[in-house]
C-alpha cells in the first residue's frame, strides 16, 4: 500500500532524475550536479567519481556535438524505506554525433536515493545499457554493464 510518505519521496526522486536529464541536455553542469548529494558515488561508464565531477566532465564532452542530446526518464520503479530508496530508472537517449549522425541509447539508471536535510539526491549510480545503435560507434560503451534477464541483470539483487 502507498501512503503519503511515499507519495512525497516519489515526487522527490523523479523531479532529481528530470533535473539530471535537463542538465545534460542543455549543458547546464549546476544542474546535473543538483541531482546527486555532494559525496555522491557516480559509476557511469569508464567514468567513476562524484556526480559534481561527473557533471564536469560530461558538459564539455557534450558541447562537441553540433546540436543538443534528448534524455527522456521512462519506467522508474521506487522501493523507500524510511529516508532511503532503490530506484530503477529506464531511459532512452539521443547523443549527436561530431560527424553528424545520431547516437540512440536504451539502458537503466540504478540509483540509491537519500533523503537528507528533507531533499531526494542520488547518493550512489550505475548505468546499465541494454542496447544501442550502430551510429554509437564513436562512442565508447565497453565499460558500461550490459542488461540480461533474472540474475544476469545488476538489478536482480536491487529489489526485495
Amino acid at each position: 500500500m502507498i501512503d503519503l510518505a511515499d507519495l512525497f519521496a516519489e515526487a522527490g526522486i523523479r523531479r532529481a532524475l528530470y533535473r539530471y536529464c535537463r542538465g545534460v541536455d542543455r549543458g547546464d553542469a549546476d544542474m546535473i550536479a543538483s541531482a546527486y548529494h555532494e559525496d555522491a558515488d557516480e559509476n557511469h561508464g569508464a567514468f567513476h567519481g562524484t556526480g559534481r565531477e561527473f557533471a564536469e566532465h560530461l558538459v564539455p564532452l557534450m558541447d562537441k556535438a553540433p546540436e543538443s542530446s534528448g534524455h527522456h526518464i521512462t519506467n522508474a520503479l521506487i522501493e523507500r524505506q524510511g529516508e532511503e530508496a532503490n530506484v530503477e530508472s529506464y531511459f532512452i537517449a539521443f547523443h549527436a554525433q561530431d560527424y553528424g549522425g545520431r547516437a540512440f541509447v536504451t539502458g537503466r539508471y540504478l540509483d540509491r536515493f537519500e533523503c537528507r536535510n528533507g531533499e531526494w539526491k542520488i547518493a550512489r549510480r550505475q548505468v546499465v545499457i541494454d542496447s544501442d545503435s550502430p551510429a554509437t560507434h564513436s562512442m565508447d560503451l565497453s565499460a558500461y554493464p550490459r542488461g540480461g534477464r533474472r540474475e544476469a541483470d545488476l538489478s536482480h539483487l536491487w529489489f526485495r
